[in-house]
């Protein structure tokens, strides 16, 4: 699955859409995503001045958006039967318990692998992986609730 058809997934727009591909998907268990990570990352200056490591909390949300990538992809089947638009949702990152590994660098395929271990009407928990040329650089679990998209969001 490709960029646009993730943008049809998830919510997110530009610099905060941290995922570029969906690599595979096994309905009801869970997917793969990757992402390239680029020099021209918007934290590369920052994070840190001459030794750039991708921040915890980024790689935490790339993990987190493969989640909501896979529930929103199970949603559509559930209430369609294939792959098609639903009324739109929002996915909100309950709680996180990760461990980082191995820091991400710059010019990284990073793979994100989420497994769905158990669902209920208020939350699904994911047992989470980030891989860097098969090296696990973040594991651990996350906890992610689906809710209706507000209508009107006030600024």
């Amino acid at each position: 699955m490709s960029y646009p058809a993730l943008q049809e997934l998830l919510p997110h727009r530009g610099d905060m859409l941290l995922l570029d591909a969906i690599e595979h998907h096994e309905p009801g268990q869970g997917l793969t995503t990757v992402k390239s990570v680029t020099p021209n990352e918007f934290w590369v200056p920052g994070h840190f001045p001459g030794n750039p490591v991708m921040p915890g909390v980024l790689l935490t949300e790339a993990l987190a958006q493969s989640c909501a990538a896979f529930m929103a992809l199970e949603n559509r089947r559930a209430e369609t039967g294939d792959d098609q638009q639903t009324e739109p949702q929002v996915y909100l990152l309950l709680r996180s318990d990760v461990r980082f590994i191995k820091p991400v660098k710059p010019t990284a395929l990073l793979h994100c692998d989420v497994k769905q271990v158990d669902a209920s009407a208020a939350f699904t928990e994911f047992r989470v992986e980030a891989r860097v040329d098969q090296e696990r650089c973040v594991r651990g679990k996350l906890y992610v609730a689906c809710r209706p998209l507000p209508q009107e969001v006030p600024v």
